[in-house]
């Protein structure tokens, strides 16, 4: 009671997927912080952070292939990779570390609640999974024209 632990769940995978103007999120077959959940009874609280893939630039997929299969090949073998990116410095707009200054908003919605079992069967966790992804798209669509109305795609769940 009364206290609070924050997963990314996307992790090396969705950081690769990070564009300006665009929300990618791994989490279609991302379960298993569901079933945490369940089984210790904390209850998932969506949260969306509109901006946060605008304050830097990354290399594309489709400009630099060779870049994208390193980074893949990191992954597979040590479990997590480094995007390269870059944005801004100290006395240009044009090529530095520092973040661009972006607007970042973020939007938190109501809790999903969770019964607590021991061994959740596959059917409560995709249950609980399908909620927990229905009030992330609730938030985008709620929120999306505020806060993301340079957007160029609407909100992806892949992988």
């Amino acid at each position: 009671m009364g206290r609070a632990i924050t997963i990314v769940v996307g992790g090396a995978a969705e950081s690769l997927e990070a564009r300006p103007y665009s929300l990618r999120l791994v989490l279609a077959k991302r379960k298993g912080f569901v079933k945490i959940a369940i089984r210790t009874g904390a209850d998932l609280v969506p949260v969306l952070a509109f901006g946060e893939n605008d304050i830097y630039d990354q290399f594309a997929v489709d400009t630099h292939p060779t870049i994208h299969r390193f980074q893949l090949l990191v992954k597979k073998i040590m479990g997590f990779t480094i995007p390269l990116f870059h944005a801004r410095g100290v006395f240009n707009y044009d090529v530095g570390l520092l973040p661009y200054r972006r607007p970042m908003n973020i939007v938190v919605g109501p809790a999903v609640r969770v019964v607590q079992e021991q061994e959740p069967g596959q059917e409560v966790i995709d249950r609980v999974h399908g909620e927990y992804v229905r009030e992330l798209e609730r938030l985008w669509d709620l929120w999306k024209d505020d806060f993301a109305p340079h957007r160029k795609e609407e909100l992806c769940i892949f992988e």
